[in-house]
């Protein structure tokens, strides 16, 4: 999450392409991260835009983030993002909102035969079906999907799009990192 690189902070950079095409910004962390992601922002042309919110319970993951990040969410629908996701698109984000229904839950693609949840919009509707997979003690992203309506997004929908493929990447490796320092201007 606190990667940085020549001088430019991942998490940053994130939220900076999500600032350039929404109106603002929830950033989920740990309780323990709250202090650091405060000095973070304190840098951040665009912190006024940003709210912070802490997990309730410790070592639940993304699916605890999300459903801190549902339930403050001022809209009904929410675009999730992975904070090691540099690289997504807003033409991919576009095309993904403008396949939402007001029938379903949530809008999410399908890449590589995986689906995306941390490249999604979810709907409030889907906090119940994240809590109730969070008292089951099923912590994967994914555990409530079965619980909701969503649209999918197949990747054949995407693929008019030049380099679709990198708004879905995350940054693990040397080469990853690479990628986003040659792709992606400098926000931090």
């Amino acid at each position: 999450m606190f990667l940085s690189v020549e001088g430019r902070c991942l998490i940053l950079e994130v939220l900076g392409r999500a600032l350039s095409i929404f109106r603002e910004g929830i950033l989920s962390c740990r309780s323990e991260d709250e202090d650091l992601v405060s000095r973070l922002l304190q840098s951040f042309p665009e912190r006024d835009r940003v709210r912070t919110v802490t997990d309730r319970v410790e070592g639940l993951g993304p699916l605890e983030g999300l459903a801190v990040g549902l339930s403050s969410a001022g809209r009904d629908w929410s675009f999730v993002i992975g904070c090691d996701m540099p690289l997504f698109q807003e033409s991919v984000v576009r095309l993904m909102w403008s396949r939402r229904k007001d029938d379903r839950d949530a809008v999410i693609a399908r890449v590589g035969g995986y689906l995306e949840p941390l490249h999604a919009f979810y709907h409030k509707r889907c906090y119940s079906a994240v809590e109730a997979a969070i008292s089951r003690s099923r912590h994967k992203i994914s555990s409530f999907f079965d619980d909701i309506s969503p649209v999918i997004v197949e990747e054949g929908e995407l693929s008019h799009i030049p380099g679709y493929r990198r708004s879905f990447m995350n940054i693990n490796t040397p080469g990853d990192i690479n990628l986003w320092l040659e792709d992606s201007p400098g926000r931090s």
